[in-house]
């Protein structure tokens, strides 16, 4: 165990990507089969946020590396813990805005891994991969059940507050959650904390704001073919 529950970073990780993407998107069809099971969201949304709960108690651990990166801030994290706050407390507007943030996020999150630099096994491995998956069945299941709509307004106020917040604690801790301090490594351009901000802000409202709009479009043509067959 104490292996697994290490400190001393391995430099790298030796997790397969490619074999993660394809269980993702398994799970994601498996998901949208499942859309109408309520006691899976709630198994779902539960485990996850198990997993921040294990990952914050082991970054806990290390003072240091706690205050950089231990705090649940990271928009995928923070989705986690939302999503289930959200349905158990009957907030539709907040549970529909972070499941789409969290669908997004975890659809990013294995486009362009970024896992923490440990070699298997270790407690961030499974916290990545486990979260982000529980993570996407969460999300599309709600997406499926809930008919609430998300306007314009609200996705670039939640939007704007949750990373106010977030830069607020980068500013003043060093930290870089959310990236909107400095992106990946992998990226080969970099831009000041505040362009991340503006560009952050306005590109997850965006995108959030038009896969919502297609969404509806889609979701609104295939209820008035049903219709129309009934009519007929």
């Amino acid at each position: 165990m104490t292996y697994f529950f290490r400190y001393e970073p391995d430099g790298v990780h030796n997790m397969s990507i490619f074999i993660i993407r394809i269980v993702f998107i398994a799970v994601l069809l498996f998901a949208h089969t499942q859309k109408h099971n309520k006691k899976l969201l709630k198994i779902s949304l539960t485990f996850g946020l198990f997993l921040q709960v294990v990952l914050f108690f082991w970054y806990s651990g290390n003072p240091v590396l706690f205050m950089k990166e231990g705090l649940p801030l990271y928009h995928c994290r923070l989705s986690a813990i939302m999503l289930a706050v959200s349905y158990f407390l009957k907030k539709e507007k907040w549970m529909r805005y972070f499941a789409w943030l969290g669908l997004l996020g975890a659809i990013i999150a294995f486009s362009f891994p970024d896992p923490s630099p440990f070699l298997w096994p270790h407690v961030t491995n499974i916290t990545y991969i486990g979260s982000h998956m529980l993570l996407g069945m969460s999300a599309v299941i709600i997406l499926c059940q809930e008919e609430t709509e998300l306007n314009i307004k609200d996705i670039f106020l939640y939007t704007v507050t949750m990373n106010l917040v977030i830069s607020f604690v980068n500013h003043f801790m060093g930290s870089n959650y959310g990236y909107l301090k400095a992106l990946p490594k992998m990226f080969p351009f970099d831009f000041m904390p505040i362009q991340l901000f503006f560009i952050l802000s306005v590109l997850i409202s965006v995108i959030i704001i038009v896969t919502e709009k297609i969404y509806l479009y889609i979701h609104g043509d295939h209820h008035k073919n049903v219709e129309e067959d009934i009519i007929i």
